[in-house]
């Protein structure tokens, strides 16, 4: 099982999920990213969500929205475009709800809990 969460939410904001279906949600939101990925962060995000869709298939426990390296400049920006990702991937999905849940988690992240100079975190077992 792995979980999606929004650790400033608190653990209210968790959804637990299998790993097919956490792997399937990540592919979902990295098909409809890619292709309207322009900036470096949004490169970087398809390779984020990416490597968490590999992960769910072997050591990955958690996806949080905080993991994110948003940046303080940007954050509105990136936020948009994520959830639009989201969005489309929730379209036809059978995964639609879960995927639903995330973008609520996403929604709610607070902006004043950005940090400059945040870093892509590695997905891990921890």
């Amino acid at each position: 099982m792995i979980v999606f969460s929004n650790r400033r939410l608190g653990p209210a904001a968790e959804l637990l999920v299998s790993r097919e279906v956490a792997r399937a949600m990540l592919a979902a939101m990295v098909e409809a990213a890619r292709p309207r990925a322009a900036g470096r962060w949004e490169h970087e995000l398809v390779r984020w969500l990416e490597g968490a869709a590999a992960g769910a298939t072997t050591t990955l426990r958690a996806v949080d929205v905080a993991e994110i390296a948003w940046t303080p400049d940007h954050f509105e920006s990136q936020r948009r475009f994520l959830l639009e990702a989201v969005e489309e991937a929730e379209g036809g999905s059978e995964h639609a709800r879960p995927l639903g849940l995330w973008k609520r988690m996403i929604e709610a992240h607070p902006r004043d809990s950005v940090q400059f100079g945040r870093r892509w975190s590695a997905h891990t077992s921890a």
